[in-house]
Formats: C-alpha cells, sequence, structure tokens
C-alpha cells in the first residue's frame, strides 16, 4: 500500500486551501470530506500529492516544512497531536461548534489482495474492486470513502495494514568512540564514561595512599569527584555505533565480550581481534561506492583504553579522529548506517527534516544517492521504501526530477499553507522565494556549466531530458545534478558569462556553450574564440550541431525541435491561460495550425499565427507569444499524464542528437578539466619543491614530494594514470628505495623529469 495523497486541515499553519475556496470554477466543487459541520460548510483540505518514490517538500522559513512531515505521521498512527495544535489562526479557532482537533487524511493505492478484501469486508458496498480508497481522520469519527460511498469507523482495522512511517534521525551523529562493554551487550547506564575512569586513575596516581589499608581509625583520601554516567545523547550515539558495528558489520556481541577480555590479559590478541573487525567493517560498509569526496577513503576502529574509537582513513593514508574531521562526515555516516542498518517492511514511508544542516554540498548529492537506494533498492529481495524529505538546500534537489518538488507557501493572516502547483514544470520559478536568493539556472553550482542564450533554452533542455527517461531510461538524457544550465540572456551576453566562469579564477570550472545556428548565435562563438585560451574550441557548438558533424538541415533554434503538432496544441494552451474565457474562446474559433516551412524559424511562424487569430477573433490586443511560457506550456503538455506516448517519443527523437552531443561534450569538458586541475598541481608541487632543493636533493625527499603528488591526485579521472604511471618510472629510474637518505648523484636528471611530468598529461591527450 502507498500513500499518494495527504489532506491537511486545521493543523498548525495549514489551515485550508483558501484558493481552491475562492474558486468559481467547477474545481471549487467540494468533496465529501471537504464539508464542515451539520451546515456543510465549505472547507477544503490541503492536497499535498506524493511521488511513489521520492517527494521533496522545500519552502522559506515557517512555511510548514516540518510539520508536514507530523501530518503523515499523524495520519498513519492518529496520535501525535492534541488540541493546542488546532491552527490557531483559523476563522474556526474561535467557534464554539468548530472541530477540536486537527484533522487529516490521506489517499492510498497499490493495496494488496489481502488489503483490498479488508476494504470490501467492511460494508455493503456497490463496488465490487478496490483500487484505492481515502481514509480521514476528523476530529470526532474515522471515515474510509470507496468512491462516492462512505463508512465510519471507531478505529482503522489493524488488518488493513496501513504504511508505517520511521524516521532517519538527523541530529544524532556516529559517536567519537564507544564502550567495548556497550558493544558486549551491557546495556546499564551505570557504566562510568571514558572521562569518569581516566579522572579516577589520575586520583589514585596523585593519592597512592587511597589504595593503602589505614591502621586503625586512620581514614585515607577518597574520591569525591562526579561520574559521569552516559547520558540520554551519548546512549543514542552508541546505539548507532552498535548497529553499524553488528547488525551492518557482522561483529557478534561474544567478539565484543572477547575483545573487552583480551584487553586485560594480552595486548597483542586484542590489537589481533581489532585488526579482524576492521576487515569485517571495510568488507561491508564499500563506503567509497557512497562518500564520492573521497574514492579512498576507510573507516576504521582503534583500541584506547575501554573503548573502540572511530578513525578516519583519507587518501594520503594518514589516520585522524572525528574530532579532527568535519561534523559533514560524522552526520552523513550516521545517515549512512541508519540507512544499511534498516529492514525495511512492505509499506514503509521514510521521513527526514532538513537532513542538509551538517553536509557540504557534495555531501548533500551523496546523500540523494541514498534516498535513491531506499526508493530503488537493488537487491530484488528487498522492499521499496516511499521518501518525503523537507530541505531549505539547492544542493539536496534532484533536477533531473523536478516532478517530484512540493513548494509550501505561507499565506498572509488566515490564509496558511498552501501547496504551489507546477513547482518543477515552471523550471523551479517558485523556488526562488522558498530558497532565498539561490536560483539553480543562474549559479554556477557544479562543475560543468553550459551556457544557453536564452531563458526557454533550460526550459527545453531540462524537459525533453525528463521525457528522455520516461520513453527511453536508458537512452539519452542531460543529468542536472551534474549540469548547470545557465541562460545568459541574449546571444550578445554568452562571452561575457564565459569570462565571469573562467576568465578570473585559477581553478576554472568545465564550461560549454550551445548557442543558435543563426548570425547572432555565431558571432557568439566568435567572441569567445577572440579571447583566445578562454575556452577550447571544440566545446562550442550550435543547436544544429551532431555528433558525427554534420548539421542538421532547418534546426535554427531549439524551438525548432518542438513537434510541430505538440508547438500548436502549447499555442492552444497558452491561451487558455493567460486570456479571458470570452477571448480564449474567439481566439481558438480562428485559430489555424501552423504548418512548418523551409527556412523559417517554427517560432516565428507561431507568433504571426497567433496575431493572425487574434485580429480574426477581434481581441482587444493580440495573444503576444513569448519563449519562455511558450516552452513551459511545450513542457507541461508533453509531460501531462494524457500525453500520448507517440507525442513524447516524437519530442524526444527531435532532441536526442542534440542531447548526445552535449553529453559528449560534457565528457571532453569535464576531462579537460581533470587535466587542468592535474597540471596545475604538479606544477604546483614541483617549483616549490625545486625553490627548496637548489643543490644537493636527498631521496628520501623526493619520496615525500612523490608521495603528497599521489595524494593529492583526482583518482576518479583517468588522466591521473598516466601521472602514477610516470611517478612509478621516477620511483624505479632512481632508486629512491635504496639508502633512502642519501642524495641523488645527478640531481639536474630529476628536476627534468618532474618537468616532463608537468606536461605529460597533455602529452597523453594530444597523442590519443
Amino acid at each position: 500500500m502507498r500513500l499518494t495523497t495527504l489532506y491537511i486541515r486545521f493543523f498548525r499553519s495549514f489551515n485550508f486551501d483558501y484558493l481552491r475556496k475562492s474558486r468559481e470554477d467547477d474545481t471549487a466543487r467540494p468533496d465529501p470530506w471537504d464539508q464542515l459541520g451539520a451546515e456543510e460548510l465549505f472547507f477544503p483540505f490541503v492536497r499535498v500529492p506524493l511521488e511513489p518514490e521520492v517527494t521533496t517538500v522545500v519552502g522559506a522559513n515557517e512555511a510548514g516544512k516540518s510539520q508536514l512531515l507530523s501530518a503523515i505521521e499523524a495520519l498513519l498512527t492518529g496520535e501525535g497531536y492534541v488540541k493546542r495544535d488546532f491552527c490557531r489562526y483559523s476563522t474556526e479557532f474561535n467557534e464554539d461548534n468548530a472541530p477540536e482537533l486537527p484533522e487529516f487524511g490521506g489517499e492510498f493505492a497499490d493495496l494488496t489482495p489481502e488489503q483490498a478484501e479488508v476494504i470490501l469486508g467492511l460494508q455493503e458496498w456497490e463496488a465490487t474492486e478496490v483500487d484505492s480508497f481515502h481514509l480521514f481522520r476528523f476530529h470526532d469519527r474515522i471515515v474510509i470513502y470507496l468512491g462516492d460511498e462512505l463508512v465510519e469507523l471507531d478505529e482503522v482495522p489493524d488488518a488493513l495494514e496501513l504504511p508505517k512511517s520511521f524516521r532517519i534521525d538527523a541530529r544524532i551523529p556516529l559517536p567519537d568512540s564507544v564502550e567495548i562493554a556497550y558493544l558486549a551487550g551491557d546495556h546499564s547506564r551505570t557504566n562510568r564514561t571514558r572521562q569518569g575512569w581516566l579522572s579516577r586513575m589520575l586520583f589514585v596516581r596523585d593519592n597512592p595512599e587511597a589504595l593503602e589499608e589505614t591502621p586503625g581509625s586512620g581514614t585515607r583520601p577518597a574520591y569525591d569527584g562526579k561520574d559521569g554516567t552516559p547520558d540520554q545523547d551519548l546512549i543514542d550515539q552508541w546505539d548507532l555505533a552498535r548497529r553499524l558495528l553488528i547488525d551492518v558489520a557482522g561483529i557478534t556481541p561474544s567478539e565484543f565480550a572477547e575483545l573487552k577480555n583480551a584487553v586485560h590479559t594480552s595486548e597483542g590478541y586484542a590489537e589481533a581481534l581489532v585488526d579482524k573487525m576492521n576487515r569485517k567493517l571495510a568488507d561491508s560498509l564499500n563506503f567509497r561506492r557512497w562518500w564520492t569526496q573521497d574514492r579512498d577513503f576507510a573507516l576504521r576502529l582503534r583500541l584506547r583504553d575501554f573503548d573502540l574509537v572511530f578513525t578516519i582513513r583519507d587518501r594520503t593514508g594518514s589516520d585522524y579522529t572525528f574530532k579532527e574531521r568535519s561534523q559533514g562526515l560524522k552526520y552523513f555516516l550516521s545517515y549512512f548506517v541508519q540507512y544499511l542498518s534498516h529492514t525495511a517492511d512492505d509499506g514503509e514511508i521514510l521521513l527526514m527534516d532538513e537532513p542538509d544542516a551538517f553536509l557540504s554540498n557534495s555531501g548533500q548529492q551523496d546523500l540523494l544517492r541514498i534516498f535513491r537506494a531506499f526508493a530503488h533498492p537493488e537487491d530484488d529481495r528487498t522492499t521499496p521504501v516511499q521518501v518525503v524529505y523537507v530541505t531549505h538546500s539547492p544542493f539536496l534537489i534532484d533536477k533531473n526530477h523536478a516532478e517530484r518538488i512540493r513548494v509550501l507557501e505561507k499565506g498572509d493572516g488566515e490564509e496558511g499553507t498552501r501547496v504551489v502547483n507546477n513547482a518543477g514544470r515552471n523550471h523551479y520559478e517558485p523556488l526562488r522565494s522558498s530558497l532565498g536568493g539561490f536560483v539553480a539556472e543562474t549559479t554556477f553550482i557544479s562543475s560543468c556549466n553550459l551556457m544557453l542564450e536564452g531563458q526557454a533554452d533550460p526550459i527545453l533542455l531540462a524537459g525533453a531530458s525528463a521525457i528522455a527517461r520516461k520513453v527511453s531510461p536508458d537512452g539519452d538524457a542531460l543529468d542536472l545534478n551534474t549540469l548547470t544550465l545557465v541562460p545568459c540572456g541574449g546571444a550578445g551576453n554568452v562571452s561575457y558569462m564565459v569570462h565571469l566562469a573562467r576568465g578570473r579564477d585559477e581553478d576554472k570550472p568545465a564550461v560549454l556553450v550551445l548557442v543558435d545556428n543563426d548570425t547572432d548565435g555565431l558571432k557568439a562563438i566568435e567572441d569567445v574564440r577572440a579571447m583566445k585560451g578562454l575556452l577550447p574550441e571544440s566545446l562550442m557548438f550550435t543547436v544544429a550541431a551532431t555528433i558525427d558533424g554534420e548539421d542538421r538541415e532547418g534546426i535554427v533554434e531549439l524551438e525548432d525541435l518542438v513537434p510541430i503538432s505538440l508547438a500548436n496544441e502549447a499555442i492552444k494552451k497558452l491561451a487558455q491561460t493567460v486570456l479571458p474565457r470570452d477571448q480564449a474562446e474567439a481566439f481558438l474559433a480562428n485559430w489555424s495550425d501552423v504548418k512548418t516551412v523551409k527556412g523559417e524559424k517554427t517560432f516565428k511562424l507561431l507568433q504571426k499565427a497567433a496575431v493572425e487569430a487574434s485580429q480574426k477573433g477581434d481581441l482587444k490586443r493580440p495573444l503576444e507569444v513569448e519563449k519562455v511560457p511558450f516552452a513551459r506550456s511545450v513542457i507541461d503538455l508533453a509531460l501531462d499524464s494524457k500525453a500520448t506516448l507517440k507525442a513524447q517519443r516524437e519530442l524526444y527523437e527531435n532532441f536526442r542528437p542534440t542531447l548526445a552531443l552535449i553529453e559528449s561534450k560534457q565528457r571532453e569538458a569535464m576531462r579537460n578539466h581533470a587535466h587542468a586541475k592535474i597540471s596545475t598541481i604538479i606544477k604546483r608541487l614541483r617549483k616549490n619543491f625545486i625553490a627548496d632543493h637548489p643543490n644537493n636533493i636527498r631521496k628520501n625527499e623526493v619520496t615525500a614530494l612523490l608521495e603528497n603528488l599521489t595524494a593529492q591526485l583526482p583518482r576518479d579521472a583517468a588522466e591521473a594514470d598516466k601521472v602514477l604511471d610516470d611517478i612509478r618510472k621516477i620511483q624505479r629510474d632512481f632508486r629512491l628505495a635504496d639508502e633512502p637518505r642519501s642524495t641523488l648523484p645527478d640531481p639536474q636528471a630529476l628536476r627534468d623529469r618532474l618537468y616532463a611530468l608537468s606536461y605529460g598529461v597533455t602529452n597523453a591527450v594530444q597523442s590519443s
């Protein structure tokens, strides 16, 4: 069973759907559950559609994001809310006959045969089959709706098995250390903390007579310090460590009990046991797959007194404690452990409240992969989990799935919180206020950026990629989490935007340029080319270009890739959206579908046809068709549930050569970026080394240089392999392992090899 729609009324910042109540069209017609009291007053519930896999909830501060998660829990359990949770600025708050409690509802689908039988067995229904049903927890009763029929209940039958919610606690990090006794099964809270034990030992060291017997009535020093017993926060962290080591790594409590005894009897045996545990931990985690910031990262255990200390080994081979690393890694490990140790049941919903608080930008992108793993487990035996999370961060939004975004907006006065419609399909427009100053399309936030001429271009490319994932999941589609679409505001601004991205800093992000295949677009490429060395020629191309090097005939701008039938429908939809009803009807009555004309831009033909239909319909003012609303109308129609697969596939096939070319150019740009980064690292280290060693050079100093260089190379870049091969040749040719403190007989030969190392990547790229 899956929750498809959440309904909320009178709960904290959620009052009722004031926009729906104020409408005068058919959409304002109340559903049975929207009517309140004996007078059947119309107070429509706030409706929040939920995606079957992952739903991302964003909104400004105090918009009700966290309250939405609480509402899901209240619906599923019937618990967790009281009278004081009633919306206090609702007009019903002070009414005598008003509800005393908030009200919740949900639409449930994907029922098992057993669950459907439970619904059908509640009473005699006219319906004989159950695809979905509505359940509402009103302030005074529980009601299940099946179509137009209903049944009132005292409680929800256990056999119905509503989905269960659970949370990954974003407030519990993995601890710096954990007591061995706790892992061995001693969960009493009488144990002292490590600090408590050390304080006692320090007291005994300073007062050895405290251990001696005192003759007669003599007294001896007594420890009067405080015993710091573990508080609940520390116990929660220890429990997380226990889940990691026992549930995930498969280390048994008896092994920890054995370690506890070995600490007192054999230090060598204790260390051997810890080494064995580290091997189990490494085999079970495979953490490098999830933490992209350091592919050589390893989580290890170290024995210390009565505790096991968590340490981190990074790409340099050095070990660090959690206190020496960022908070973000501790919290990401916490989320990761809670993911690995969770055993999913049928029909579960993961709720997570602002998990971005401690994570870096790339750490948040890694967390998205954990959410995907919950929703799409690789193991067919694992049950998928529905995920709902709230966030303030733009980096925790999967830009490949705009349909997952729900934007909450808090109105004025009694209006309360509402859901902004079409947040994603309008290409994140409402996120401007919800996320503050962030605008995904105009900020360089990724390592690769595609410069585009106009504001409509990102909408068309993002929409075409969304369509591609529907009709051809394994086909060509842009990964918008690794590629930022940057509209430049016209062809004349392209060169300036490229300069902003690559012309000012030493670390230059990867950039591509896609322009229209017309005079202005080609001039934009010439302007970038004139700024010599700013961008490789191959990374600037037009919308007509293809991978095989041949331009597509008749393609001048992205709008030319929109199938003409879909383009005509988009104009009609636009007219119905922006014109008054009578004028829209007059426009549609006089509209003649446009046909493509060789040598003419499709969008220009549509604009001309819109003016003609406006004049024939005697409109007060002609329908003005601009590219941005047109693009949104096209993508809305293509993504609509009523869209035919034929229309979607035609759009995809038209855009596919362009999407494939962008993907290819992105890979090339990222290779160039990695090459430039590697060359910069080598040159910097070589320059400093030669400046520090103008005369003799010892072998161990060269070894230290090469180890430092190896540690700083980006391991996920194929170009680094050539450098690593050259480093091994230097180590072998100069026999650095033999007599490591001796001086090199020919230091200039080493300097020459280091100089050649700087350009080895360039030579390798050119030769290939």
